[in-house]
């Protein structure tokens, strides 16, 4: 599948909109540009009308336990994320299905909460030059095993946007050298980025047996949605309002430290 040619023909109300609020650094070329429409097109509908419609005709998606806010497309039957990394203990979140057949999911997104450490994406690396957005990317790509990487903003931070690699080269003998490639069945997309109030998101859109253009477009406009709340409660305890106490309460300490 090239991915890259079916992504310039996406929705093109909803490359733009999405486009909005997208930093220009990418991993190969400045921006993936969606093509010209025709002029009937332009005169159907702005990136603004469009997310706006979404809006009004999707499902809007809270989630107490974790703080956030999504709408999809429709309503979502909602699992636990554990369904599908049974065997990581820290993966925290949901998975919001949409399509599924049986136990296979067709079309689904993935939230997962804390999803990557604070020092991988620098809170202001979209305000950084042009040069050294290109210079991160490049060593994101470097060490990631993605065919696709762009710095984007999601909820107004920082985020990264990825592609999965169809194909990955791997070390089998653990000699330090690639010997083999790897395969995938399916690729993801994955959008890595900051809430509003200090979490650390993933978002990642899964669709089989292959991505769509209306599975791509609907996936960039619940982005353009996400919303992350400032309380969220687990085990019957407000973790914000905790953390914060517990920041107020450092903060006393050192001031009492220093006029010591």
């Amino acid at each position: 599948m090239d991915w890259k040619n079916m992504m310039k023909k996406t929705c093109l109300a909803a490359f733009a909109a999405f486009s909005l609020m997208t930093p220009q650094a990418s991993a190969e070329e400045p921006t993936i540009v969606a093509d010209a429409p025709s002029e009937s097109e332009q005169q159907e509908m702005t990136s603004e009308e469009a997310l706006q419609a979404y809006k009004d005709s999707g499902y809007k998606y809270t989630s107490q336990r974790y703080g956030y806010s999504i709408i999809c497309p429709v309503k979502p039957t909602v699992v636990p994320i554990s369904v599908l990394f049974g065997d990581d203990e820290d993966a925290r979140g949901d998975v919001l299905i949409f399509k599924s057949a049986g136990y296979d999911i067709s079309y689904g997104w993935i939230v997962m909460v804390d999803a990557f450490d604070e020092d991988m994406i620098p809170a202001d690396i979209t305000k950084q030059p042009e040069a050294k957005q290109k210079e991160y990317i490049e060593k994101f790509m470097a060490n990631s095993p993605y065919e696709f990487i762009r710095l984007t903003e999601v909820d107004g931070q920082s985020g990264v946007y990825a592609v999965d690699a169809k194909e990955i080269e791997v070390d089998t003998n653990g000699d330090g050298k690639f010997d083999e490639v790897m395969r995938r069945e399916s690729q993801m997309i994955k959008t890595f980025f900051r809430g509003a109030y200090g979490g650390r998101f993933g978002v990642m859109m899964m669709e089989n047996p292959d991505l769509t253009q209306g599975g791509i477009a609907d996936y960039q406009f619940g982005l353009l949605t996400f919303q992350e709340w400032p309380t969220k409660m687990e085990n019957g305890s407000n973790t914000h309002k905790n953390d914060k106490n517990k920041k107020d309460k450092k903060e006393k300490k050192d001031k009492k430290d220093k006029k010591k």
